[in-house]
């Protein structure tokens, strides 16, 4: 038995101190000489069946994959625990395991799940996960509107709302439940699908509306400058940014310096961008209605 110890500490360490009793079995480790190590302290039950190594303590990263060996081969770490490893929520004190078996381990959500496709799985920190695709879709299915936002357009700023892999897990899961509302939710934050100016203009001339708010002038000349939005008798100018991904960086600069000069004449410029407005169209309504009824908003004309 001595001779497996290095390779035991090999595994626990890249395990994050949690290995399982299969694993020590395929190691060359008895049955009986397992229970040694478990009354020597050398092992620490966990769940039935996995144990921490050295010591009962394990870090956040051991947790979970103590949990995902504790459900057996191909478990994977899922839902909100995934969502968290991802950094794309906070994390939350359950653990959340995906199983294609209807297997329970106390301490362990274990929504059953068919047969994972391969793409749907992947490791993070060395630990066994669904991917980003599949953890938002498994989002999509418990988080409210709110969450689900929150881990998409966290998912966009970090790069990984590859929209291949996003309209794959899409396709593959079409009944799923909260599939329709993410698919909303990605056509509207991925910059490959977002509104054409025209549209973009559209849609903030609905939500003044809406919300019942001053109507102004679209395409306004202001001190020499054309303006997307300006309300006549104020200083308030808004500009729509829904061209990012398609404009050239002097177009991008060019506007800079523009909001500049209208800012040193003592206009207030507010840009709303097409995130913005589709994620939160009461804030964009409430930023507008603030600066358009604002005492401090004066004509400077």
């Amino acid at each position: 038995m001595r001779q497996q110890l290095p390779t035991l500490a090999e595994l626990a360490g890249r395990q994050h101190g949690a290995v399982a009793h299969w694993q020590l079995i395929e190691l060359g480790f008895t049955r009986s000489g397992i229970h040694r190590l478990v009354l020597a302290g050398v092992l620490h039950r966990v769940y039935r069946g996995v144990y921490a190594v050295g010591h009962p303590g394990l870090s956040v990263e051991g947790r979970e994959m103590a949990a995902a060996l504790a459900c057996g081969r191909g478990a994977v770490v899922s839902h909100w625990t995934a969502a968290a490893r991802w950094n794309l929520l906070r994390p939350v004190q359950a653990l959340h395991v995906s199983v294609a078996s209807d297997r329970r381990v106390p301490g362990i959500r274990t929504p059953l799940v068919k047969q994972l496709h391969p793409h749907d799985m992947t490791k993070r920190d060395g630990i066994p996960i669904t991917s980003v695709p599949r953890t938002l879709l498994d989002i999509a299915g418990v988080a409210d509107e709110r969450a689900l936002r929150r881990a998409v357009n966290q998912a966009e700023r970090s790069g990984w709302l590859n929209r291949n892999a996003m309209n794959q897990v899409l396709e593959r899961n079409r009944r799923r439940p909260g599939s329709k509302q993410l698919r909303t939710l990605i056509a509207a934050v991925h910059p490959a699908t977002r509104r054409t100016r025209s549209d973009l203009e559209v849609a903030f001339l609905l939500l003044l509306e809406k919300y019942r708010l001053p109507q102004p002038v679209t395409n306004a000349m202001v001190m020499g400058f054309e303006v997307d939005f300006h309300w006549p008798g104020t200083n308030l100018i808004v500009e729509l940014d829904g061209y990012e991904y398609h404009r050239t960086r002097a177009e991008f600069d060019n506007d800079r310096r523009r909001d500049a000069s209208l800012i040193a004449k003592g206009y207030v410029v507010l840009r709303v961008s097409d995130l913005w407005l589709d994620a939160d169209p009461a804030g964009v309504a409430e930023a507008v209605y603030s600066l358009v009824t604002s005492g401090s908003i004066a004509s400077s004309e």
